[in-house]
Formats: C-alpha cells, sequence, structure tokens
C-alpha cells in the first residue's frame, strides 16, 4: 500500500490547479451550507407533502455525503498538489463519491416521478409516504452494493484526471469490467435522464394543453366559471408541484400543501406566496372589487401565461442543470472506455467534467428546495431560528 509521500505531484499548471480547487472548495461549502439547511428545516418546519420532503432530505443527505467526505480531500490533495490521503484514502473518497452520486441520481429520477404522479391529471397511483420511504431504502441498498463491487475485484479504483480525485478505472479491456461500467451508466445517467426529461416533459404538456384550452374558451367567447377558477388553481398546483418557485397564480398561498401534505405541518401553511401579479381582493358575496381600475396584468388569462411561462423555466432548469453537471463526465467515461482516447483519461481534461459532476451538490438544493416559495420560507424562518439562537448564545436574553 502506497503512503500519501510516494503520490506523485501534479504535472499540470499549478495556477490552473489552484484556479480549480478554490472553486470546489466553494461549491463544497455552499454545499454543506445549503445541503445542512434543507435537512434541519425539513426536520423542524415540516414543508411541503411528507412523501417529497422525504425524498428531497434522502438527496440533501447524498449531496452531504460527497461535500462532506469526497470534496474535503479532493481540495486538500488539490492545494498540496498530489494525493494526500494513500491507496485506502483514495478507495474511500472513490466509494463515497460513486454511492452518493448513483444515489442522487436515482433519487432525482425518483422526484420527477412523484411530482409527474402527482400533479398530472387522470392517475390512479400516488406515492405515499410509506411508498416513498421503502422506495428510497431499496435505492440505498442496491447503490450501496453496487458501487462497492470494486472492492470485491470487479473493476477497479484510481487516481483521474491530475490525480487529485478518484473513480473507476475507465479504460479497462476486461469485459466484466467493461459491462459493470455499462451498467452503472445506464442506472447513473441515461435511465435518470430519460425519466427525468419524460416526467417533466409531460408536466409542461399538461400545462400548455390548460392554456390552449383557456384561449379557446376565451376566443368562444365563454365566461371563466367564477367560483375557483379552477384552470388557474389547477396550473397554480402544477407549478407549484414542479419543485420550483412556489408562484401562486391565483394570489393565494401555494397550493403544494393541497393534496399533498400528508398530515399537519409544523410550519402551518404558507402565509405568502410569490404572486405573479398585485392581489386584487374581492367580496365574494357581493363581488364587487375594492379597486376601481383592473390591471390588464390581472386578468386570469395573463396569469395563466405567466405560471406557464415560470413552468417552463422551471424546466429548463432542471433538465439543464442536470446535462451542465453530468453530460461531459458521461461522454468522457464513455470515450475512455471504448474508444480508448487515453488523451481524455488524464490530465485537466478528465478533471474539469469530474468537477462539473460535483456541482450537483449545488444544484440539487438551489433547484429543488430554494426555488420553492414554501420551502424559501420555511428556510427563511429557520435561520431566524439560528440567528435567535445565536445571540442568546453571546448575548443572553430570550428566544
Amino acid at each position: 500500500m502506497s503512503s500519501p509521500n510516494d503520490e506523485p505531484t501534479v504535472d499540470s499548471d499549478p495556477k490552473a490547479v489552484y484556479i480549480l480547487t478554490s472553486l470546489l472548495c466553494m461549491n463544497c461549502i455552499f454545499s454543506l451550507v445549503g445541503n445542512m439547511l434543507v435537512i434541519y428545516t425539513f426536520l423542524r418546519e415540516r414543508p411541503l407533502g411528507a412523501p417529497l420532503r422525504t425524498i428531497l432530505c434522502h438527496l440533501a443527505i447524498t449531496n452531504l455525503m460527497i461535500a462532506g467526505i469526497g470534496e474535503p480531500m479532493v481540495v486538500i490533495s488539490g492545494f498540496n498538489l498530489r494525493w494526500v490521503f494513500g491507496e485506502m484514502g483514495r478507495k474511500i473518497e472513490a466509494y463515497t463519491v460513486t454511492a452518493s452520486g448513483l444515489m442522487a441520481m436515482s433519487l432525482l429520477a425518483f422526484v420527477s416521478i412523484e411530482r409527474y404522479l402527482r400533479v398530472t391529471p387522470g392517475q390512479k397511483f400516488l406515492i405515499r409516504q410509506t411508498t416513498s420511504v421503502r422506495v428510497c431504502t431499496l435505492m440505498w441498498i442496491y447503490n450501496v452494493i453496487y458501487a462497492s463491487l470494486p472492492f470485491y475485484g470487479i473493476a477497479a479504483w484510481r487516481g483521474e484526471g491530475i490525480g487529485i480525485s478518484n473513480s473507476l478505472s475507465w479504460d479497462t479491456n476486461n469485459k466484466i469490467d467493461v459491462a459493470y461500467v455499462m451498467v452503472m451508466m445506464a442506472t447513473g445517467y441515461f435511465i435518470p435522464l430519460a425519466v427525468i426529461t419524460f416526467c417533466y416533459n409531460r408536466i409542461l404538456h399538461f400545462v400548455k394543453q390548460a392554456v390552449d384550452v383557456y384561449d379557446e374558451v376565451e376566443r368562444l367567447g365563454h365566461n371563466i366559471p367564477a367560483d375557483g377558477m379552477t384552470m388557474e388553481t389547477q396550473l397554480s398546483k402544477t407549478h407549484a408541484s414542479t419543485a420550483g418557485p412556489g408562484v401562486s397564480v391565483t394570489g393565494e398561498s401555494s397550493l403544494l400543501n393541497a393534496g399533498d401534505q400528508e398530515g399537519p405541518s409544523r410550519g402551518g401553511t404558507s402565509k405568502t406566496g410569490d404572486t405573479v401579479t398585485p392581489e386584487v381582493s374581492v367580496d365574494t358575496t357581493t363581488k364587487k372589487q375594492t379597486s376601481t381600475v383592473k390591471d390588464s396584468s390581472e386578468e386570469p388569462g395573463n396569469r395563466i401565461k405567466a405560471a406557464e411561462k415560470k413552468i417552463s423555466n422551471v424546466v429548463a432548469i432542471i433538465i439543464v442543470s442536470f446535462f451542465i453537471s453530468w453530460t461531459p463526465y458521461t461522454i468522457v467515461n464513455l470515450l475512455v472506455t471504448f474508444d480508448k482516447a487515453d488523451y481524455l483519461a488524464s490530465g485537466i481534461n478528465a478533471t474539469i467534467p469530474a468537477f462539473l459532476a460535483k456541482t450537483s451538490t449545488v444544484w440539487s438544493p438551489i433547484i429543488y428546495c430554494f426555488m420553492n416559495g414554501e420551502v424559501r420560507n420555511a428556510n427563511l424562518r429557520t435561520i431566524d431560528h439560528i440567528k435567535r439562537r445565536i445571540r442568546i448564545l453571546y448575548f443572553g436574553g430570550r428566544l
């Protein structure tokens, strides 16, 4: 077994290594803070429905494993310009990142399935809390065991790129190792990508259908029902359920809890939501508006189309972030495995895609939590609570 001092110094430009390492260090800090805040908020405030909250909690845990174990080891090695944790440390870092990465990809696909079943009409099956717990448990068992196979002689761990991070040995000629790599690529990239694209595409298709129906109703001169604006309500629910910005097109609180919450929430229903337009108070008994002039932006059609645009943006961000994080890494490794592109297996060419993949630990809390109005408000309440506790700790007083 090699000692840390036996590891060679990287043969790349030290300035480039320091820049990449500094960026990864920032990514690590933001990942740790963001994901710890998400977990604490979910435990304290309990926003969202229980099934979705459970899945996102597991996702935050996988991100913490990468940001708390794998990334610090890479950052320390990067600033030392060589791997400093020895052969066993190399295996631990590679295994942690691989198992957590596979689990994160599985959870992203599971989130999209849960949202698809929850918000699109005509679905006979909904994912309940017990189902989400069981599925997450099975995912952990599969990914933890599958990622551990290199410890038993199937494939192997080794340094990648400039040698400060680790992964599988992609350039293998062994048929069993190649099969192992292919299954990993399928379950860790191609299948999740297909599931995510399909589910969010169907959600977006439903929203566009709703807008088309609304436009047709307006064209024919029919009135929209005054008792609830059914289509706006459904679009608001759909938008909130995509786990994007919590926009309520009707000016009411987020409808994510409606039909999604299983049991009382400690944080309660959000009292305020991000509204597309200023609210117009309406007396439901007299149908009399408090404002005598109605802004054109407050028309139901404009609010629905604004919600559709928001949903489209969220879906685009989800898919684009997935591509940015994982596609370069996947393509490089496939080329190394099947085309024997040795120039991609070492140096900066292999390090940059690996570092991009690690940015997924920041993308996930931003997209699935901080861009959701209800979770964002719960996070703000948690931050206020933490600040009060800090003031008490240092200055005394009451909560």
